[in-house]
């Protein structure tokens, strides 16, 4: 009789457990900021590219789920010029050279939302204080962020696209997760290459491509527009899942 009352009392008290984590969960996502969902006309070609109406909203309601899962303090910035919101934490981004930071990014194109991490590097010489360069250190020497980002990148499907100035200003590689480390792939009008790399040799790629001038890392994901459209107010949750898994190359990257 003992027991069975001790495991009526243990039930009793995880049900009651159950329903205040229930009613906290309801009530944090009563207090995110609104945001309605993408539209069609998100993805319509504009003039400029700053047309998106929602991306301050999207921001807000990105940055509030990244501080309550993560317990860190994150906030957003609109991209000048551009269809493309940056959310990362205040005291990691400078607004003022945006250039220079590792954040979280979203943008809309007419082929839909793309989302995931960036960072770059303007041209010149490259400083060890940016955060360009702790990314590729972290690459290279650090065992634990390698292997989440090739974790990320196999569990969301996600891809590593290099831009850079060459002759101009586009893509030169996209990088998948494989079995054992990464695969490079460049695609031209006539031919495709592809070969496999360590995590040594993708960062050591990397510093390399092309010396002393603009190159930018976009790591994530694109969802089409029609899907981003019917996923409504939920895209936040989406959107903020791929975030989470890559914080720990963000945290890396920009000084965590």
């Amino acid at each position: 009789m003992a027991r069975a009352e001790e495991r009526r009392r243990q039930a009793e008290e995880a049900r009651t457990v159950a329903r205040q984590r229930a009613g906290q969960s309801a009530q944090q996502a009563r207090s995110r900021p609104a945001f309605e969902g993408f539209k069609a006309e998100d993805f319509e070609d504009k003039q400029r590219g700053v047309a998106w109406a929602g991306r301050r909203e999207l921001g807000r309601a990105l940055a509030f789920e990244l501080s309550r899962r993560s317990k860190a303090n994150f906030d957003h910035w609109i991209v000048p010029y551009q269809s493309e919101i940056h959310v990362a934490r205040k005291d990691r981004y400078d607004g003022e050279n945006r250039e220079l930071n590792a954040a979280f990014f979203v943008t809309t194109s007419e082929d839909g939302v793309s989302y995931g991490f960036h960072v770059g590097r303007p041209g010149g010489k490259v400083k060890d204080a940016w955060a360009w360069s702790a990314f590729v250190s972290a690459i290279s020497d650090e065992r634990r962020v390698r292997d989440a980002m090739r974790t990320s990148m196999e569990e969301h499907e996600l891809n590593l696209v290099v831009f850079a100035m060459e002759v101009s200003y586009g893509q030169v590689a996209r990088i998948t997760a494989d079995d054992e480390g990464f695969q490079w792939l460049h695609e031209s009008a006539d031919q495709e290459i592809s070969r496999h790399m360590s995590g040594e040799e993708l960062a050591e790629y990397l510093s390399n491509v092309a010396p002393n001038k603009r190159c930018d890392v976009y790591l994530g994901r694109q969802m089409s527009g029609e899907k981003a459209m019917g996923a409504g107010t939920g895209v936040v949750d989406e959107i903020a899942e791929v975030c989470l898994a890559l914080l720990p190359v963000y945290d890396a990257s920009s000084g965590g």
